[in-house]
């Protein structure tokens, strides 16, 4: 006879076809379990992560990049059409104003600080043309006119100031003293906006 191995009244060899036997039954027997996955390490597992984002981020970048190229499309075809012809800027027809004269240099009640913010305590200029008070509801703070006086001279004038006189179809122009403001009196010009 054998020389059995017992363990605890068994013997080793009933107990390994006993094993056998229920995993057969069972249908897991040890050769038809699959293997093991093979084990990454945690630098193997950034590089796959690190991939997999890569590939997301590269079909983000084509979706992105066919919406530019489709929009790029439609500025093309935008361009393509034609558009109305803009109309140039002339200047306005010339209008009758009464005229009149002041000063922003005087020893005191004068702020030489016009209503749109510009000083002119130093200066009868601004931008090279000299500077008006005009109504606002006719002609608009900021405008470019051209002044003709009776005597036929003409001068470029900035609307940059109003005045509580100066209402509808008047203007004042401002002058360097008190003396030239008397001088120029009140007369009737000539006035059209050029911008």
């Amino acid at each position: 006879m054998d020389r059995a191995i017992l363990r605890g009244g068994v013997s080793i060899g009933i107990l390994t076809n006993f094993t056998l036997t229920a995993q057969l039954f069972s249908g897991h027997c040890p050769a038809d379990q699959p293997p093991e996955p093979p084990r990454i390490t945690p630098e193997q597992a950034a590089i796959q992560s690190a991939e997999s984002r890569n590939r997301e981020l590269t079909k983000e970048i084509t979706k992105k990049e066919a919406k530019i190229h489709a929009l790029e499309d439609k500025i093309k075809a935008l361009k393509k059409t034609k558009k109305p012809a803009q109309t140039k800027k002339t200047a306005s027809a010339w209008r009758t104003f009464t005229a009149t004269a002041y000063t922003a240099f005087c020893p005191e009640g004068c702020t030489g600080i016009t209503k749109t913010g510009v000083d002119v305590s130093r200066s009868i200029y601004y931008e090279g043309a000299r500077v008006i008070a005009v109504d606002p509801s006719v002609i608009a703070l900021g405008s470019t006119v051209e002044v003709r006086l009776a005597d036929g001279s003409s001068f470029r004038a900035k609307a940059i100031d109003v005045g509580g006189a100066i209402k509808g179809a008047r203007l004042d122009l401002l002058v360097a003293n008190e003396a030239d403001a008397l001088q120029f009196g009140r007369q009737s010009v000539e006035l059209r906006v050029i911008k």
